[in-house]
């Protein structure tokens, strides 16, 4: 009962938030576990496809910070609705292009209309939420992502073999009919004191954004800490399927992955806010440590199974059991790290520059967002995979070591601003 009244008192513009991640997630997720192989017929090697999937994530980086910060001063409703509806036209235009340059492009439009969307919505967010909710709040958005992540690599295993074009096509009708609901429904959340325009540099002060992350060690330690994860995710959600591609060929034409995926979003649809209900009123970084520490084995794992089961002949009933099993943990360390590292950027940002600390704290996905695919392509090119997932499971781990010491520096961090005060 305590957790339905939580869900009944949350914000319309976050249920708004989550319908809206159910859906564009089902298209993306319909999408996206085939692009690589989308690419692969396109262009004549995997480190071009690795290419095309990183400049993405790194045209975001530039994107992300004026994205966050005109999302502070004009609104955050004005970039999500700006931001859907130019990713919706960038992906039908994937479907009318064959050239190596066109999807290098494309790709990069596509970084920076995605970028801005994040900062303006996570800090809408946080605008509804009391900090001590805003874990559940976040938790919940996740389960809303995660529902797409269940339903969209079924349907897209389905429409991928009769219709690649399709795909594209299906993810920006989606796409384009959210933007619409956002600008009818959505209310603005932007603090009072920057709702009057006249009391607002309008000015996008780049240098103040650099700034902020050179003077701000919580922030910039959050950030270095978390480039590996984020390298990791982007391959589990990229590289994974050619990874199966490759090393399970001995067992027949058989891919697991649409069904670990589907498997990964019922786990988190089903669990993800209890978690994060339970969560709420836990320290940060002991949280993170610990949900790091799994998530990371859990990549280590997922690399070496596939080898396992090849060596001793196993089924693939057996097979795929082992990686649920493997799913299971592996899915129980993201439950409990992702929300909470949302919940930490938001916790630690001025109001008046939430946006712009989301965006400057996205920039561990970009970053690893880029160095993810281009590992990936250079180690797969070699048929050298599994070197790829013992890499970023070491460096999760190690990462998740060090999140142990991050409530004593948050601590530390309030101790100085009483002193200043």
């Amino acid at each position: 009962m305590g957790i339905f009244k939580k869900l009944i008192g949350m914000d319309k513009n976050v249920w708004i938030r989550v319908i809206g991640e159910t859906v564009t997630n089902s298209a993306m997720m319909m999408l996206m576990p085939f692009f690589a192989l989308y690419l692969q017929n396109k262009v004549d090697s995997m480190l071009k496809v690795g290419f095309i999937m990183a400049i993405s994530p790194i045209s975001s980086l530039f994107g992300s910070m004026i994205g966050g910060r005109l999302a502070d001063i004009y609104g955050r409703k004005k970039m999500m609705v700006f931001s859907t509806i130019a990713s919706a036209i960038i992906l039908f235009c994937f479907s009318l292009v064959d050239g190596y340059g066109e999807f290098l492009v494309l790709s990069v439009l596509l970084g920076v209309s995605n970028s801005f969307f994040s900062p303006a919505a996570s800090a809408m967010v946080a605008d509804v939420t009391e900090p001590e909710k805003r874990t559940e709040a976040y938790g919940l958005l996740r389960v809303g992502n995660n529902v797409g992540a269940v339903i969209g690599p079924l349907i897209g295993t389905s429409i991928y073999f009769l219709s690649k074009d399709a795909l594209f096509y299906i993810a920006a009708i989606i796409l384009s009919t959210y933007s619409i609901v956002q600008a009818i429904y959505l209310k603005e959340t932007l603090p009072s004191l920057k709702q009057d325009k006249k009391e607002v540099d309008t000015k996008i002060p780049f240098k103040k954004v650099v700034r902020i992350v050179a003077t701000d060690h919580l922030l910039f330690f959050y950030i270095a800490t978390g480039i590996i994860i984020a390298m990791g995710f982007s391959q589990i959600e990229g590289m994974l399927p050619l990874y199966f591609k490759q090393t399970l060929t001995s067992i027949g034409k058989w891919n697991p992955y649409p069904f670990l995926m589907s498997f990964n979003g019922i786990l988190v649809v089903l669990f993800q806010f209890p978690i994060s209900s339970y969560l709420s009123d836990k320290p940060i970084g002991k949280t993170m440590y610990y949900g790091t520490l799994l998530f990371g084995l859990g990549i280590l794992s997922i690399g070496l199974a596939p080898h396992m089961l090849v060596s001793f002949g196993l089924s693939k009933i057996v097979g795929l059991i082992i990686l649920l099993v493997i799913y299971t943990y592996y899915t129980f360390g993201e439950m409990v790290m992702s929300p909470v590292q949302t919940t930490f950027v938001a916790n630690i940002a001025p109001e008046d520059l939430r946006a712009t600390y989301m965006a400057v704290g996205s920039m561990k996905w970009t970053i690893g967002g880029f160095l993810g695919p281009l590992l990936g392509g250079f180690l797969f090119d070699r048929e050298l995979g599994v070197w790829l997932f013992i890499i970023l499971g070491t460096g999760v781990v190690i990462s998740g070591i060090l999140y142990r010491s991050l409530d004593s520096k948050v601590a530390l961090r309030e101790k100085e601003k009483d002193m200043a005060i």
